[in-house]
């Protein structure tokens, strides 16, 4: 049942998302309360043309993009809802014209709060930046 869960919404977060669709985002590991994803680099993404350093505002919707994944693995049914209602994201440097990768990590899986730890890389061990997000959960009853 879950990897059944896991590739329906790996489709669906890949092909059916037009924000998830413009960022070209490929979910390259994903299990219940962890995923990791790939985005290729795209000149729009540029937010400081001198420098060429991508957009702050990219990369946190990316981090806030894969904490949405991370929730959607631990939801008990398709009509559960959940929302960001608060972030945080530390740049830890900039970001230059090369692909992104994304990590993140549940925390903290309560009745009304999930929390997500996110890593952004372009080289393995040296973080670009990292967010942590809280997100409101509203289940379904029915």
């Amino acid at each position: 049942m879950i990897d059944k869960k896991l590739a329906l919404l790996k489709h669906v977060m890949e092909h059916e998302m037009p924000a998830n669709k413009i960022f070209g985002l490929v979910i390259e590991g994903f299990k219940e309360g962890y995923a990791k994803i790939h985005v290729p680099f795209k000149e729009e993404f540029i937010g400081d043309f001198i420098q060429k350093r991508w957009h702050g505002g990219i990369l946190a919707s990316i981090a806030d993009t894969t904490g949405g994944i991370v929730c959607a693995s631990v939801m008990d049914s398709p009509k559960d809802r959940f929302n960001t209602i608060d972030m945080r994201v530390d740049y830890l440097h900039g970001a230059i014209e090369k692909d992104l990768t994304a990590e993140g990590r549940m925390i903290k899986h309560g009745k009304r709060i999930i929390k997500v730890d996110i890593s952004l890389f372009q080289e393995k061990d040296d973080p670009i930046a990292v967010a942590r997000i809280s997100y409101s959960v509203l289940r379904n009853k029915t």
